[in-house]
């Protein structure tokens, strides 16, 4: 099967469906109730599609975790045999199998959660265990305070964009520069003090591949900042503070004044103190966001003639 439609398919609709009979709305839990209802014939046997895709993810589930132990067993055969260590590129296939089937698995036992979660959720909708907010409580919600906390949302999160841009340029780096920068640090040899202009030999090759790992690097960079509006912005501002202007040039700059080596070895470096300060903020920003968007559509706040009734009765 192809795994695209799994994943735009099965996982999009298990998760509408859990939102909708989470929501508290009668229409939307009414709705989903009726679709996970839907009946599938399998010849003479019929099952709901609640069942069906359960008992589907769960089948999937169990053949993805038998293939992902098979590719385990065939990596640790290659890892302690010589001909693995000399066929690199056989061992590399294994390792790919190996992750497509581990990303397969979980795929598959996310569908299943969902799934079941959805199926549970309409048998309990179904039973009047899960009821609707208007049932709960008959409070209305003020507009004002509907619309502060939906305003105080949206500006949590615009606001954890910022340390966001910082965590995703690092969760890039650790990708794709700083594995590329391990295998190079073990070739650097009699290269230690050969700089990119004057290099000779097999230094050549060496600061040629240092070269293209610094603009993966600006690559990076660029991705990041570009993916993230304001992050990019407040980079901007950053670097302006420093007096850093990053591109080509900065590049060129830092190979005329250090080694290959040197450059080598700062290409993937962070401040780890402002990488840990970026986590802690884009925790606060996101919790923070959903706290607000949460009292703006729970309302835990009366209208005004609400409480005004509340204070006669009183």
């Amino acid at each position: 099967m192809s795994w695209a439609i799994f994943v735009w398919t099965v996982l999009p609709t298990g998760a509408l469906l859990n939102a909708m009979l989470a929501s508290g709305q009668g229409l939307a839990m009414s709705t989903a109730s009726k679709v996970l209802s839907t009946p599938i014939r399998l010849g003479g046997l019929q099952l709901s599609l609640a069942v069906f895709m359960s008992a589907l993810c769960g089948a999937l589930a169990a053949l993805c975790y038998a293939g992902l132990c098979r590719s385990d067993q065939r990596v640790e055969q290659l890892d302690g045999s010589a001909y693995g260590a000399i066929n690199v590129q056989l061992r590399e296939q294994q390792q790919r199998h190996y992750f497509i089937w581990g990303r397969n698995y979980y795929l598959t036992l996310l569908g299943l959660t969902l799934w079941l979660m959805a199926w549970r959720l309409k048998c309990m909708f179904d039973s009047q265990q899960l009821v609707t907010a208007k049932a709960v409580s008959g409070r209305r919600v003020s507009i004002t305070a509907r619309l502060f906390y939906m305003a105080l949302g949206v500006v949590a999160f615009l606001a954890a964009d910022v340390p966001l841009c910082r965590i995703n340029y690092n969760l890039q780096l650790a990708t794709f520069v700083s594995p590329r920068k391990a295998k190079l640090q073990h070739t650097v040899g009699l290269c230690d003090a050969a700089y990119l202009g004057s290099a000779a030999g097999p230094c050549i090759e060496f600061c040629d591949e240092v070269k293209a790992l610094s603009q993966e690097r600006l690559a990076t960079i660029k991705f990041a900042r570009n993916w993230h509006v304001l992050g990019r912005f407040a980079a901007q501002i950053f670097d302006d503070a420093r007096g850093v202007e990053q591109g080509e040039q900065r590049i060129q700059e830092l190979f005329q004044k250090k080694t290959c080596a040197s450059v080598l070895k700062s290409v993937d470096k962070s401040n780890q103190m402002v990488n840990i300060l970026c986590i802690i903020l884009a925790g606060v920003s996101i919790i923070g966001a959903f706290v607000a968007l949460s009292n703006a559509y729970e309302g835990s706040w009366r209208s005004g003639t609400d409480e005004s009734n509340a204070v006669k009765r009183d």
